[in-house]
């Protein structure tokens, strides 16, 4: 990869994707870039025209979501600065290859480099595409009742992702076919999709909303805290959380790293947690088991804290999460029964056991999407 062509890129371009909407943020960006890498290690293809058709291939959303694919493309070939590193022919390949990225495109992609950008920007993750499906739906169309609703929610999968949709996937050994097949039997077991669409629905019903925490939330958020070490005491968790953990000197530190993070039901704070990127020191070293993962970077989630009485907290945190970054590493005291639940019952893997700075041991896990 040409150094100065990298660097141009993440200077100049994928800065640009911080001003765009939530699912199309710098994250995105970067997962397309990535899965596009790995789909290209297989294929006869210049690995510099596939990282720079990803990172250009939804910058013409900054005029909007319709023709953002075709924007883009103008984009590409307008940049004097990529007539640097590849010739004219490459980069009418490039642009053609950005205008085919889209799933409801009319036409196949015309090159193999369209088929990578395609496959790589489609993250079929189930429970994820049902979590923003029946939220599009409430913000769209606040005048369906709650039937309604659930109908448009399965006519919108079955025309996408169902067995005769119009989403397509170009590579059969992509990790989206499995995942996929996953998201088709779900759609396909009536009890199982409506179990989705109640959780997602009552979240959203809720006005439930997840926010940076600010110094004038500090009070409320003391109070969710020690709520949650009333339960974990009543439950026998006596050894986590004490000594006047988490403080809020600690809490005022994750909020200074822009990790800190309340969540509220109408305007209330009921939740807090703390996310925070990689490294995290204590987790250099993992022992009786290792990482699912011990390459890529990640997000750890600390101090979950919420009323006993608010409950799917644990879920919207993780959808939170989930939608900012793939891989979420996380730790609990082997006492707390209830996170251990939690976690596992959301899908993470349990790897070993770290120690914190003060010696005391914790059980750590790991999932990655």
């Amino acid at each position: 990869m040409n150094r100065e062509l990298q660097q141009y890129i993440e200077q100049q371009i994928i800065p640009q994707y911080d001003h765009f909407d939530k699912a199309h943020q710098r994250d995105h960006v970067e997962m397309v870039i990535k899965q596009s890498m790995e789909l290209a290690q297989t294929q006869e293809v210049d690995l510099e025209m596939v990282y720079t058709i990803a990172a250009y291939h939804d910058v013409g959303l900054c005029e909007g979501r319709e023709r953002h694919h075709l924007v883009s493309a103008k984009m590409l070939l307008a940049d004097p600065e990529l007539s640097k590193w590849f010739s004219q022919s490459q980069l009418q390949t490039m642009a053609e290859a950005v205008e085919d990225h889209r799933a409801s495109s009319d036409h196949e992609p015309r090159s193999l480099y369209g088929r990578i950008v395609a496959e790589a920007d489609r993250f079929i993750d189930p429970d994820t595409i049902i979590r923003r499906t029946v939220q599009y739906g409430m913000e769209h169309y606040p005048e369906l009742n709650k039937q309604e609703h659930y109908e448009r929610m399965l006519q919108h999968l079955h025309e996408k992702y169902g067995r005769n949709g119009y989403l397509h996937l170009w590579f059969a050994n992509s990790p989206n076919a499995e995942r996929l097949e996953t998201l088709r039997q779900m759609m396909e077991d009536e009890a199982t999709i409506r179990e989705k669409f109640e959780k997602h629905y009552t979240t959203a019903q809720n006005n439930r909303t997840i926010r940076a925490a600010q110094q004038d939330d500090m009070t409320e958020i003391m109070k969710v805290v020690a709520a949650a070490k009333q339960i974990m005491r009543q439950s026998g968790n006596v050894h986590q959380w004490v000594d006047g953990y988490p403080s809020e000197a600690v809490i005022a530190a994750d909020m200074e790293k822009n990790g800190g993070f309340v969540v509220e039901d109408n305007g209330k704070i009921v939740g807090y947690f703390a996310y925070l990127p990689s490294p995290e020191p204590t987790y250099h070293k993992i022992y009786d088991g290792k990482w699912l993962d011990d390459t890529l970077p990640y997000h750890v989630v600390h101090r979950i804290a919420s009323y006993p009485e608010v409950h799917g907290v644990f879920s919207s945190i993780m959808d939170y999460c989930f939608s900012h970054d793939r891989n979420i590493r996380i730790d609990t005291h082997r006492d707390n029964n209830i996170m251990r639940h939690n976690i596992l019952k959301h899908g993470f893997h349990y790897c070993g056991i770290i120690y914190l700075t003060s010696g005391d041991e914790r059980l750590a896990y790991q999932k990655t999407i």
